[in-house]
């Protein structure tokens, strides 16, 4: 319940212009909430020349802070806010793009973000683990190094050696090197305090502010919610990890890559254990070069696995980001890109992937009509005959504008980061759809790693063309998504599904036979019939 002072506030306070005095015996929680309200509305009512969304302006005030009433941070002002700002500072460059990028802008802002504390250390990571595995399974860990190899937001990622099958046999087995990551649960917990005082400051100034409500704030700080909390669900990434593992290696056998193994008995919500595999990392080329690596070769493999994984499996990698690549040393996968389970995924719809793959196939060729057909089928303007003609006009325009960009030798001044970038234009200027708007998102997330790709193949191999391997590819899938071997393809992907649906099918038949037998006794019973 909100205080009586909300709720008979003068006809000013429907503007939110009031502001509780320091006497006001209110709680830190409804005091942050109510500034952080009187925020959203203030800058939703901002606009700057050439933006007709001011949304970003909210979200970067949320996040940067604001010098207003002798406070220097919005910290000092909603100090429950200290973590979600950090996220949203990072995301803020993403955002200003538009809006509608919310998801990409965090899922990159929390890939890219370093832990917010202090990593654990010595007693306090050993009470932690003990903690976040479940009961019993502690046991099974003999060394885990005190130095974090890596830290994320909420998460930090340890080497340790593990003894297999403790727990579960009762017997000691042989020990083997893995990779720990742990979610801080303190740093969580923030996390999830700062999303609850965001959506109710949200929910409250959509009361007061027609332009908070016409911005959709509330909707954003939910999805901001939901994008947060998977990507620190640790069990639901081992799960994601391990069916990559399964479709990389035993559907595709593909040895460009490496997918380490998750250690299920060792796993929980806030605990994820996968094998070690001895790695580099590709932005060393020393390194490579001391264990025999050839890094043209290499970079070439690399490029080329991230559009075929990303364009083909709809398989988004942050171990194939030009930060987090790296190749195995190990002599069983030698030369193999390794993918750990530490570093997020992202698995894109299929109607994403298909309009990723057709869609970008179609700017280099420069048929803008296949580019607005595509846009069309994942949503129409509305039932009007006239309205969607004039709409669907204004498609094509704009993916005629972008596909000359691109056709013929007019690409030979653009990069493979502008192309998705043109591509993600379309589904944010006319997003008749949430579909829409979720391809946007994804084009945007390849456009961002693209553009690291194509500067660190600059730095290490600047021979190797990667507009030329990323078309290769992206010709390649969008025959195969219409040819007789694309089909085929295709039944072979989902022919690995059929020993878990087969034996269903008796089953099945007898229920459906036993339903029509109870419609015929019922047809044949009733007087009226």
């Amino acid at each position: 319940m909100l205080p009586l002072a909300f709720i008979a506030a003068p006809k000013g306070a429907r503007h939110l212009s009031y502001t509780p005095s320091p006497d006001n015996a209110l709680t830190p929680r409804l005091r942050n909430i109510w500034r952080l309200a009187l925020l959203f509305v203030r800058e939703s009512r901002m606009t700057d020349a050439g933006r007709s969304e001011p949304i970003h302006r909210v979200m970067r005030s949320f996040a940067a802070g604001m010098r207003a009433h002798g406070a220097t941070s919005l910290s000092q002002r909603a100090p429950l806010l200290q973590n979600l700002s950090g996220v949203l500072s990072m995301a803020s460059g993403v955002l200003e793009q538009h809006p509608a990028l919310s998801e990409t802008a965090v899922r990159v802002a929390l890939a890219e973000l370093d832990t917010l504390k202090t990593p654990l250390k010595g007693a306090a990571l050993r009470q932690a683990l003990v903690t976040a595995l479940l009961p019993g399974r502690a046991a099974a860990l003999i060394e885990v190094e005190d130095e974090p190899e890596r830290c994320g937001i909420a998460e930090q990622t340890h080497r340790a050696s593990v003894r297999l099958h403790e727990t579960s046999l009762g017997t000691a087995g042989l020990p083997v090197s893995a990779r720990l990551t742990l979610i801080r649960a303190d740093t969580r917990k923030e996390l999830a305090q700062d999303l609850d005082v965001a959506g109710a400051a949200a929910r409250l100034a959509e009361r007061f502010s027609r332009e908070v409500r016409a911005q959709n704030v509330g909707a954003l700080i939910a999805r901001l919610g939901d994008t947060v909390n998977a990507m620190l669900d640790l069990r639901q990434r081992a799960a994601d990890q391990s069916f990559l593992r399964y479709r990389l290696h035993e559907v595709n056998n593909d040895v460009r890559v490496v997918v380490p193994e998750v250690l299920w008995d060792l796993c929980s919500d806030t605990a994820l254990v996968t094998r070690s595999v001895r790695s580099v990392p590709i932005s060393d080329v020393a390194a490579l070069r001391a264990h025999g690596i050839k890094p043209v070769d290499l970079i070439a493999t690399w490029i080329e696995a991230f559009f075929e994984i990303a364009l083909g499996e709809g398989v988004y990698h942050a171990g194939l980001e030009a930060a987090g690549a790296a190749v195995s040393i190990e002599p069983d996968t030698f030369g193999r890109l390794v993918l750990d389970g530490d570093s997020p995924l992202t698995f894109f719809a299929a109607h994403e992937r298909s309009f990723l793959v057709t869609g970008s196939d179609a700017l280099l060729r420069g048929d803008h009509k296949a580019a607005a057909r595509e846009h069309m089928r994942h949503g129409t303007p509305g039932k009007h005959e006239g309205h969607e003609t004039q709409q669907t006009v204004r498609v094509e325009a704009t993916y005629r504008r972008e596909a000359e960009r691109f056709a013929g030798d007019a690409h030979r001044h653009r990069t493979v980061s502008d192309l998705f970038t043109a591509l993600g234009k379309g589904p944010l200027e006319h997003a008749f759809a949430d579909a829409h708007t979720g391809i946007a998102s994804r084009a945007a997330l390849l456009a961002r790693s693209a553009q690291s790709i194509e500067e660190m193949a600059q730095r290490i191999a600047p021979d190797i063309d990667v507009w030329k391997i990323a078309r290769r590819v992206i010709v390649r899938l969008a025959l195969d998504q219409f040819s007789s071997h694309g089909v085929m393809a295709q039944v072979v992907k989902e022919a690995v599904h059929w020993p878990h649906a087969l034996p269903r099918v008796p089953n099945l038949l007898s229920h459906w036979v036993a339903r029509q037998n109870r419609r015929g006794v019922r047809a044949r019973s009733d007087p009226i019939r």
